[in-house]
């Protein structure tokens, strides 16, 4: 079950059969929440913001716990503008079925997926109290796979937590258009309401007690999305920053699974315009992060004191680079030693997981630090030779670049070795 349409959504009228059909809908997944790891394929989000503080202790009837889970009954924590929950409020929370009419391209373009909410706790312990709910993907949806939406108040402090854990892939796709879209800017979306969803409960719990518990439209289907003002645009392409702002995430881990080919490609790169730089990078990354490794090549990289030697090996190479003895990049030696170091770093950023993943992930940087070496060694002599920059400017301007596309990279290696 999944529909589209360009510049206008659906009216009660034609939501409230459609909510009756996917009562019967299945879940699009069969594995099981143990299953749904980075290794098996599966995009993990979680974060973490503070709503507030009450008075400490258990939740008091009109705190900000009760308003903040009256604001997740109706499910109204998601931006109308990117998501919005249709649903009958005369079913029981758990297994509630709800249709979410999902919004891209300014709410011209927009898509009718169901889901189930499979999932509720209440918990009111002696230090913490919890409350909160998981939904899974049915039959037809975009995505697949399971949310949960948690509240937490620490009794000794009064501090009110809003939590988001999700474990996700790519669905079913009506179009071969939606499937690229998707690809391309699904994941933009993503984010965006991820952090406005923290910036909406921040809001309505604090500022707007008055919509705890009501829905934004009641009718044959109740409707969530109160229109709020004050969260401002969407930010599209500048979520990122505004959002941290007005949501004061305090902890987001965003591990999608982009060590397939964007962590082994970036480090071939690196790879290819220093060639220790990529090894010394994911050698210090598997060094901070704990866990047990069982591949030799990422527990050799892991060893405490192999980071400290590269990046001293590393800073000889940055010297040496500037040399005019030291031979081109492109020669035979030069070559063969950044290729093999850029294979190498990206096989340990995925080890661990199958010899399919890590021998890929091992072409992937070879043939990225080729490259790499090539198109570096060509800038260098166009900037040096046609535009006659000063060979040192020109390799501390590489440098700069380096510094920058590491700093770049450093998330993506350390999501990668934490799963492994």
């Amino acid at each position: 079950m999944i529909e589209w349409r360009w510049f206008s959504g659906w009216t009660d009228d034609e939501l409230a059969p459609r909510l009756e059909k996917a009562r019967a809908l299945v879940r699009n997944f069969t594995a099981a929440s143990g299953e749904m790891t980075l290794e098996a394929g599966w995009n993990q989000v979680h974060s973490v913001s503070t709503l507030g503080r009450e008075q400490p202790g258990p939740p008091l009837p009109t705190g900000l716990f009760e308003r903040a889970r009256g604001v997740m009954e109706t499910f109204d924590f998601s931006d109308p503008r990117i998501v919005r929950w249709h649903f009958s409020p005369d079913t029981p929370l758990d297994g509630r079925t709800v249709l979410l009419e999902l919004k891209s391209l300014g709410a011209r373009l927009r898509f009718l997926c169901a889901v189930r909410v499979g999932d509720t706790r209440l918990e009111i312990g002696e230090t913490c109290s919890v409350y909160g709910f998981g939904f899974v993907t049915l039959e037809g949806h975009l995505e697949k796979g399971r949310e949960w939406f948690l509240l937490r108040k620490h009794h000794d402090t009064g501090e009110v937590r809003f939590e988001i854990e999700a474990s996700w892939r790519p669905g079913t796709f009506p179009t071969a258009w939606s499937r690229l879209g998707f690809a391309l800017v699904g994941k933009r979306y993503q984010r965006a309401w991820h952090r406005l969803t923290h910036a909406r409960m921040r809001e309505l719990t604090r500022h707007h007690p008055e919509f705890a518990g009501m829905p934004a439209h009641h009718g044959r289907v109740d409707h969530s999305g109160h229109e709020l003002e004050e969260l401002g645009p969407v930010g599209f392409y500048t979520q990122r920053a505004p959002g941290r702002l007005k949501s004061q995430l305090e902890e987001e881990v965003d591990a999608v699974e982009r060590g397939h080919w964007l962590t082994p490609v970036g480090l071939g790169v690196l790879a290819g315009m220093r060639s220790l730089s990529a090894p010394t990078l994911v050698s210090r990354k598997l060094a901070q992060s704990p866990g047990a490794r069982t591949d030799p090549l990422s527990v050799a990289f892991s060893k405490p004191w192999v980071p400290r030697v590269l990046e001293v090996l590393a800073l000889g190479e940055l010297v040496a680079d500037k040399l005019p003895t030291t031979p081109a990049r492109v020669k035979w030696v030069p070559m063969t030693g950044r290729i093999f170091m850029g294979t190498m770093a990206a096989a340990s950023s995925v080890g661990g997981q199958t010899r399919r993943r890590v021998v890929l992930a091992a072409a992937m940087g070879g043939l990225a630090a080729v490259a790499s070496t090539w198109a570096f060694y060509s800038l260098r002599k166009l900037a040096t030779g046609k535009l006659h920059i000063p060979a040192m400017v020109a390799a501390f301007a590489e440098d700069a670049l380096l510094a920058a596309l590491a700093t770049r990279l450093m998330p993506l290696v350390d999501d990668t070795a934490t799963a492994s």
